[in-house]
Order: structure tokens, then sequence, then C-alpha cells
């Protein structure tokens, strides 16, 4: 058995959150602390905070990534926009193309194939800027994870516009500049409503920016994990949230870091936010497992994962630092009891509290 092998565990199908929970913040919480499980709901987040915590949250927009093209043949493809790159892009294309052929998207919006890397595909498209987004605005589709229903039942059973509605609850309230192919999900959770209770209960906030790209979900390989090394992602870490985890951390407040790419952004900049430095920004392709130091992050809010995935070792990496002499085992042992509990998995489902 590989050491990736060792994350596996066999999860119910009905338990994969199909639909979101509504309101989003009436999703489940299962809290682990002092090495005790407690069971209760999200909007009841703040029994577990004190005044002077600092929740740090990604507020990377989901794009609406997916463009249903076709060549000039007529074949039909359909494109997955995964990372900018100056004038070009990064994609997945679902149909074959060559190097130099043109895909048609719509009477006047094309893309250029310049170049193809294995799956993925660099593109140029002939728009460029405001007037780019736009049309991807307006033509777009929300990337959603495939196990999604893809129409929604209100209560009277009359069916919902899907990509509306997904364009709304694939997203974090507090979403703001387009740049993820996947949402961080562990902020799909909070409500306008809650981040006011907290805030009026002096529970302070911070951003970090980290474009969530198809990698956060790739196969992990025995050189992923012998390297420590992943997929590369781009953030940016602003000068306020810089000083409010060095002022949370002279205070005695605890940094509560919402979803694993939160942690993947903080715990990659660890020493220039201790050394002060005012505005950070970079690529990380850090690989946290088991064994892995923790200098920024004092406690996570996380979904439930897929099986043997980069983000299960992450989770089990911060349950060992909180003293857990197996961190694996640990992790297992949570989400049994969730899988016990009926608690709803993935994208959609509910959230641990580890503190």
């Amino acid at each position: 058995m590989t050491e990736i092998e060792k994350y596996s565990y066999n999860l119910p199908s009905e338990l994969i959150a199909k639909i979101p929970a509504s309101p989003r913040d009436h999703s489940r919480l299962l809290v682990f602390s002092g090495g005790k499980v407690h069971h209760d709901n999200f909007y009841n987040l703040g029994r577990y905070l004190m005044a002077g915590d600092l929740l740090v949250v990604n507020d990377s927009r989901v794009i609406p990534a997916r463009l249903f093209a076709k060549k000039k043949t007529g074949g039909k493809i359909e494109i997955l926009l995964l990372e900018q790159n100056g004038e070009s892009w990064r994609v997945l294309i679902g149909g074959k193309v060559a190097a130099g052929e043109n895909i048609i998207i719509s009477s006047n919006f094309f893309a250029s194939v310049l170049e193809k890397k294995g799956k993925e595909v660099i593109v140029k498209f002939n728009l460029s800027g405001a007037g780019f987004w736009r049309k991807i605005e307006k033509i777009g589709k929300m990337p959603i994870p495939p196990y999604i229903e893809k129409k929604i039942k209100d209560q009277k059973s009359k069916i919902k516009n899907d990509e509306n509605y997904y364009r709304k609850r694939y997203q974090t309230v507090y979403a703001k500049e387009y740049g993820s192919a996947a949402a961080p999900t562990a902020g799909l959770h909070f409500s306008k409503k809650l981040i006011g209770e907290l805030k009026s209960a002096g529970v302070n906030f911070a951003t970090v920016n980290l474009h969530v790209g198809l990698g956060t979900f790739a196969p992990i390989t025995s050189e992923n994990i012998l390297n420590k090394k992943l997929h590369l992602e781009k953030f940016s870490i602003p000068r306020s949230t810089c000083e409010k985890i060095i002022k949370a951390k002279n205070s005695g407040g605890r940094v509560i870091a919402i979803g694993t790419t939160t942690v993947r952004a903080l715990e990659s900049s660890a020493e220039k936010i201790v050394s002060g430095q005012k505005v950070i920004f970079g690529q990380t392709d850090i690989f946290i497992q088991p064994g892995f130091d923790f200098k920024i992050v004092d406690s996570l809010i996380t979904n439930f994962h897929l099986p043997c995935s980069s983000l299960m070792m992450l989770v089990a990496a911060f349950l060992q630092h909180k003293n857990e002499k197996d961190g694996r085992k640990k992790l297992l042992e949570l989400y049994k009891t969730a899988i016990d509990e009926k608690y709803r998995f993935y994208s959609f489902g509910d959230a641990m509290l580890v503190i």
C-alpha cells in the first residue's frame, strides 16, 4: 500500500452532497477540540470562537469557466479555463484540437490553439481585458463538480435556472477577483448574517487571495510525496492581513484558516509574515504532510474531502500538529464518526472545525 492509499475510506453514495444546505450557514459542523468531538450547526460557529480571534478567508472568485464551442469542421468542443498567463490561457479541452487551429465560441469570440501540453492546452482569445470578461460573464457556465445536481427544485417543486443558482451558491459571499476554476469550499458555509454576528462579537476577518486550479484535485503521485511539492497556485496576501495576523498572535488571539487553500497561502509565507513584509505576492507548490511545522495557522475550518487527496494529508498534518500522535489515524477516525452521524461530504457538504 502506498502512502496516499492509506488515506482511503468508504463513503456511502447518499452522503455525497448533491445540493447545498439552505440557508448556506445551516450546514452541520463537526468540532474537534481538546481530543473531543462535538456536533453542531455552522450558524453556531461563534460558540467556539473568542473576541480577538482572526478568521482568514480566501476571497478568490470562481470563473464561469466552462465554454461550449466548435471547430470549423463543426465538431463540438468544451473549454475549461484554468489560468491566465499574460495574453494566453492554460485550459482543458474536451475534444481533439491541434496547434494553430481556431475554436469558435460565438460569432465574434474565438480561441487560437498555441500549444498542447498533454491534457492541457495553451490558447489565446481574440478578446482581452474588460471585453473578454464581459463575454465570459455572459456565456460562461460555472464549473461545478460532476456529482452536483444540475437542476435544483425549490419548495414549490419548480425548476430553478441552474446556472443563475450556482453562480450564487458555488461562490462565497465575500468573493472578489475572478481567478479560480473551483470554489474554496470551506468558505461556502458563511452567510453575510453570520459574518456580521461574528464581527459584532469581536471576531476579526482578513483575506488572502489564492486562485484555485484543478490541480488541487489532481491524483497524488509518489513523486509529489517524496519532493513535498504539488501544483503551482498563485496567491497574494495584503498588508492589512499581515498586520492583523501579527496583532492576533501578540494579543493571544487565534489565527483560524478557512480552508486548505488559505492554509497553503499562509504557511508558504510564514517567514515573510513574521518578518513584517507589507504585501506578499507569489506562487506556492507546498505539499503539507504529517510532520509539517505550522507557524501561522492555529485552527482550521475545512470540508470533508475526497479519499486519497492532498487535502486529506494537509488536515492530517494539522491534527498531528495539534498534539495527535498519528494525524492520519485520527483523521480517519473523525471521518468515520462523520459517516456514522450522516454528515454530508465534498464541495457542498458539511464542515469540520479543528481547534
